[in-house]
């Protein structure tokens, strides 16, 4: 069984455990993948975890900080887990599995959407255009901001259930597209170069023909620079949004505006995203089941918290 220390709670000790087993399937199949790795990259990444996880360590141990010391350990395990979670993402590559793309466009075509019509949609109102693209690429920083604000506000429940909802959603989201793997439809329409220039998708078709040749041969080089996301079903931007706008909830200046922003993320995931339109509501579908597993994963500390109150509830009866 992993130890971990007794100053890190059950969520910590559960992110813990699930990115040493990362860490250890990802070390297994490094072994038989011909992509070379970018050492010196990573030596840089794990160094800054290293220093992260210490500063964390410290301050709650020395009593200095309990604040500071929950966002250098949540900082630290985020960055482990995301790094090797996007590793493992690329060991997989390339993927012999047919892509479920196909599939996912008939039910496009069949709901009324098509990708390119869309996005030229979008370049004819270039002010709601600018506010999706933001939106977007807005998604990450959210969380970042979301983490630093509930440790610094010792929301800590709240910490962690954002912490693991995350992680529980990423790891699924990869597992889910090892075996059913898709791509959006930027890697299979050609986009004109004045709809390009007119609307600017972040995921054009470029990138899409980039992780269709990621896909079927692999890469090169196995650098956390290099990386590019892969996953169209579900869409993570919607997990992203939706974990970020429920878990700012109990900050009333952040929560509008997190709620505003994520509204614009909808439309942003399919112009800017290179998203199929069923992947909204898978998307949506990936949140409900990585916030039950949270509820379940969180529910010893529950526990925890209210063994005193039972306890001095029986004693004075």
């Amino acid at each position: 069984m992993i130890k971990t220390p007794a100053c890190y709670e059950v969520a910590e000790k559960f992110l813990f455990r699930v990115t040493l087993a990362l860490l250890a399937v990802d070390a297994f199949l490094i072994t038989f993948h011909q992509a070379a790795i970018d050492w010196p990259a990573y030596s840089i990444l794990s160094g800054l975890v290293l220093i992260l996880l210490s500063l964390g360590f410290f301050y709650r141990q020395s009593g200095r900080s309990a604040e500071l010391g929950s966002v250098t350990t949540a900082a630290g395990i985020f960055i482990l887990f995301t790094g090797l979670l996007s590793l493992l993402n690329y060991l997989l590559t390339p993927n012999p599995r047919p892509t479920i793309d196909y599939w996912l466009m008939r039910l496009d075509t069949m709901l009324g959407y098509d990708w390119p019509t869309i996005v030229a949609w979008a370049g004819q109102y270039p002010w709601f255009n600018q506010v999706m693209r933001f939106a977007y690429i807005s998604t990450l920083p959210q969380i970042v901001l979301l983490v630093i604000i509930l440790a610094l506000s010792n929301r800590i429940r709240e910490l962690h259930s954002l912490m693991v909802s995350v992680a529980i959603a990423s790891l699924m989201a990869v597992i889910f597209w090892t075996f059913l793997p898709s791509l959006g439809p930027s890697a299979y329409f050609e986009l004109s170069a004045d709809v390009l220039q007119r609307s600017r998708p972040v995921v054009s078709s470029t990138y899409g023909a980039e992780i269709l040749s990621h896909l079927n041969n692999g890469i090169s080089l196995l650098s956390p620079d290099e990386f590019r996301g892969m996953i169209a079903f579900p869409s993570m931007h919607i997990v992203l949004a939706g974990t970020a706008t429920l878990h700012s909830r109990s900050i009333r200046w952040l929560f509008p505006a997190y709620i505003l922003i994520n509204l614009a993320v909808i439309p942003g995931v399919l112009v800017h995203g290179g998203h199929h339109l069923v992947d909204i509501p898978g998307g949506i579908a990936l949140l409900v089941v990585a916030l039950a597993c949270t509820r379940k994963v969180l529910e010893p500390d529950h526990q925890q918290e209210l063994a005193p109150d039972i306890r001095i509830i029986a004693e004075s009866h």
